[in-house]
């Protein structure tokens, strides 16, 4: 998969039960007496429209039409802020993007790197988190220098890929999803995996990676990301300015008050990836 269309492919069979649904989800604040805290114009008045594709712990939609995970949370929020309710639209990771390119949706959300290439169509907000390198053994490591000799497996897609392949050149896997790589993991068939420590940890939830521990790598100069993490964000309609001062202002509003640090721990990450320092672009 390719960087500025990140983890497209990614656990997209999970979606196949919940695509091309959509569904209203009310807020209580969008009522008749509730004042916005912006002006701007939406797809339809009064209804935030948003792409979302199946990827916890980022974005989960549920049974009952429900809509969870982090960025699930968050979008949540800034709609009761602005009094408006959520047109949630479940669909392939490929389209979220292509829903707000094409003016279907306002607002995609599922864990999207701010990315030069996907500023050239793309309104990206300000940053919502920082998405930090994992590891996932059986004997702790943190290090990736404790990682040399051995066989790794990882997801495509990823900021650290390329730096990964330079570094551990054919005893590293690379696998299109992280199902695959934790069935090869457990029948030890590599050694360890290398995913996003929030996936990691959605996934040991769910039932994988049992046994085993999942750390936050810590910083090499030989793999950028360990360094710099990618900062997330909610693509929308580039050419809506006015939403997207509404969503950088409430989003910053949102860090402020330590509500999006607090919607992390809540869903069992770490709450420092709310530190997500300036604004920048990966090239």
């Amino acid at each position: 998969m390719i960087r500025s269309f990140k983890r497209i492919v990614r656990w997209a069979f999970l979606c196949s039960s919940l695509v091309g649904g959509s569904v209203l989800l009310g807020a209580p604040q969008a009522l008749a007496d509730c004042k916005p805290a912006h002006s701007f114009e939406t797809l339809t008045p009064g209804v935030l429209s948003v792409a979302a594709w199946v990827f916890p712990p980022y974005s989960i939609p549920g049974p009952g039409n429900q809509l969870s995970g982090v960025d699930g949370e968050i979008i949540k929020r800034i709609a009761a802020r602005e009094c408006l309710d959520i047109k949630l639209t479940v669909v392939d990771p490929a389209a979220v993007v292509q829903s707000v390119i094409a003016r279907r949706a306002d607002v995609g959300i599922g864990d999207w790197y701010r990315t030069a290439e996907r500023s050239k169509v793309l309104g990206l907000t300000a940053p919502l988190y920082l998405d930090v390198m994992g590891i996932i053994s059986s004997e702790g490591y943190s290090k990736i220098s404790e990682l040399e000799g051995q066989r790794i497996g990882t997801v495509q897609g990823y900021l650290w890929v390329d730096d990964l392949k330079k570094a551990f050149g054919d005893n590293l896997v690379l696998y299109p999803n992280p199902v695959a790589m934790a069935q090869d993991l457990a029948a030890k068939r590599i050694a360890l995996g290398i995913d996003s420590f929030a996936v990691g940890v959605a996934s040991q939830q769910k039932g994988a990676y049992r046994g085993m521990s999942i750390k936050v790598s810590e910083p090499d100069p030989r793999v950028k990301a360990t360094l710099e993490p990618g900062q997330t964000s909610f693509p929308h309609t580039k050419a809506n300015t006015a939403l997207s001062v509404a969503l950088n202002e409430n989003i910053q509003a949102l860090h402020a008050s330590g509500e999006i640090a607090e919607i992390l721990g809540s869903f069992g990450l770490d709450k420092q990836a709310a530190n997500v320092g300036a604004p920048r672009l990966v090239e």
